[in-house]
């Protein structure tokens, strides 16, 4: 199997659309330009994001992108989604998968 191809479009949408303005970060004083492509999403050392919007990032990454993903846990979510990199690979994966089917 191929490494799908890390898609920058796919990655900046995440960031923008699924994260900073679905979460409505803004709100909480935190700016687009402190989610970069490596930032730790669920920990304390990146953006400390529960697991509600982990769900939340998950369920609009799903909407965005017209994908679904297996079952949603913290494996999942650990091993898919820590990082927007991580999250728009697993997307782009699947778009692939798609087009593929």
């Amino acid at each position: 199997m191929n490494t799908p191809a890390f898609a920058p479009d796919v990655a900046e949408k995440i960031r923008n659309v699924v994260i900073f303005e679905g979460l409505e970060l803004e709100e909480l004083g935190i700016e687009l330009d402190e989610i970069e492509l490596d930032t730790m999403l669920f920990e304390e050392t990146g953006l400390d994001l529960d697991s509600v919007d982990a769900l939340e990032v998950l369920a609009g990454a799903q909407r965005e992108f017209g994908v679904t993903f297996p079952e949603i846990d913290s494996d999942f979510i650990e091993n898919n989604a820590s990082t927007v990199r991580q999250l728009a690979t697993t997307v782009t994966l699947h778009l692939e998968e798609t087009a593929a089917a």
